[in-house]
């Protein structure tokens, strides 16, 4: 290629790589801010299908599993924990419960208490029974769980039908809501 030829492919091709990469630099530094409507469906199937957090912590979040989980699990509904308070929970689990760590690498190094499975031994909380997460779903499942289970009180039946359909009759077990 001749200097004039790699001149002309530089103009014409640079910039929109500088473009590029300014646009990416803004969004890496931008705070996330989830689109409400699309992460709160999302963040609903991750609690209920992906996570399976029902199983143990119940379709409402109430701590109402199902009948074969360890039960003893946190009714989620009369939780106090904020945003950053949740996403190490889920991501790290509790050690000594059978809240699993949904970071595949939670305890390869000292990202979760400060500690790693060799100094928790047996206390190291297990690998959930369906599958890991990555950082940006652990925090879409937090600010669903903010947005429509922490600190929402009672379940009622409007949530019930919202989230296992209106053909549910035992839905009409819970209080209208308010």
């Amino acid at each position: 290629m001749t200097k004039q030829a790699a001149a002309r492919a530089n103009r014409f091709h640079f910039p929109a790589i500088g473009t590029l990469l300014t646009c990416l630099s803004i969004l890496s530094i931008a705070p996330w801010a989830p689109a409400s409507g699309q992460n709160s469906a999302y963040g609903r199937r991750l609690y209920l299908e992906k996570a399976n957090c029902d199983y143990c912590h119940g379709w409402a979040g109430d701590g109402a599993g199902q009948g074969q989980s360890p039960g003893g699990a946190a009714n989620l509904r009369q939780s106090r924990l904020g945003r950053d308070q949740l996403v190490v929970v889920i991501s790290c689990g509790v050690p000594g419960t059978p809240m699993p760590h949904f970071d595949e690498l939670a305890y390869t190094d000292k990202r979760c208490y400060g500690a790693s499975e060799a100094e928790l031994g047996s206390r190291t909380p297990p690998l959930p029974p369906s599958t890991t997460l990555p950082k940006r779903e652990v925090e879409v499942l937090a600010d669903y769980l903010l947005a429509h289970v922490v600190g929402h009180g009672p379940v009622t039946r409007e949530e019930c039908f919202e989230t296992l359909g209106e053909r549910v009759p035992s839905c009409n077990d819970y209080p209208p809501g308010r």
